[in-house]
Order: C-alpha cells, then structure tokens, then sequence
C-alpha cells in the first residue's frame, strides 16, 4: 500500500516538472515584446479566434478616442490577451476571447486560446478549452499600423 502511494505521489510529481519545463522551455526565448501592457483597435479582421480572418490589421488604442462600434485586442502583460467587441444601442451581443500569447521569432506570435464568454443577448456559459486552441502568426509593423497574417 505505502509502495503504491508512494509510486503515485512520485509520478504526479514527475508530470509537473515535466510539464512545468516545457512551459518554462517555451517562455525563454530573448525575442522583444513591444505587444505587452498595448491596446489595438482591430481595422479589419474581427475578433482574433480560431475560426477568425486571415490578417487582422490593428491600429494603437487610443484612450480618448470616441468610438462606438468596434473589435480590439489587448495584450495585458508578458503573456495574456483578451479580443473584446464594442457596440452601441441596438446590438447588444457582446464576444470576450481569453488566451496566451508568446513570440516564437521577432516577427512570429503564437496565440492560445483558452476561453471564450458570450454576453448580452447572447449570454451563454463560457467555452472553456481544456487544451488551449493554438494559433499562429506572422507580425508585419508597418509605422503605428501592425499586421497579424496568419500561418
């Protein structure tokens, strides 16, 4: 029994580390984020998601800009972003994508995402991915404009 336990206990331990060195694998790499604390009002595009356009060209948010109908993306720090509409009165189906980020080259980004929330009149539960749905991109800035193409 305590042979059984024991053998359990090393097992789980040896899946984290296992699991905790791949992700730490991923996350070293000495690539610039000039994405993180940045927020992008998405030009043409939509909502950055898995079944989403091919090139999402994104323009700098800026906070005092009166806006009512629009897509975005925010890259909240190292790692994390969420895609988000905004409409006025008369649609009132609101989208939120939650999700990973990470550069895997200066100009390559890969997005994962892991949930999706559905409010308004579309309120549904939120989707949550057990395994984070990946995608991939190649960044192309061109001034203050960038573009996200996808792979």
């Amino acid at each position: 029994m305590k042979k059984t336990a024991s053998f359990t206990f090393f097992s789980f331990l040896l899946t984290i580390t296992i699991l905790s060195c791949a992700d730490a694998e991923r996350k070293k790499n000495n690539f610039p984020n000039d994405l993180k604390n940045s927020k992008w009002i998405i030009q043409e595009g939509g909502l950055v998601t898995i079944d989403g356009d091919t090139t999402y060209r994104l323009s700098k948010r800026i906070d005092t800009a009166f806006i009512f109908n629009f897509y975005a993306v925010d890259f909240l720090d190292q790692e994390r972003f969420t895609s988000y509409d905004s409409w006025e009165c008369g649609n009132d189906c609101f989208t939120q994508i939650f999700g990973r980020y990470y550069f895997t080259k200066a100009d390559q980004i890969e997005m994962q995402v892991d949930s999706i929330a559905r409010s308004g009149t579309c309120e549904a539960p939120t989707q949550v991915f057990t395994i984070s749905k990946v995608m991939s991109f190649n960044m192309v800035k061109k001034g203050d404009q960038l573009q996200l193409i996808r792979k």
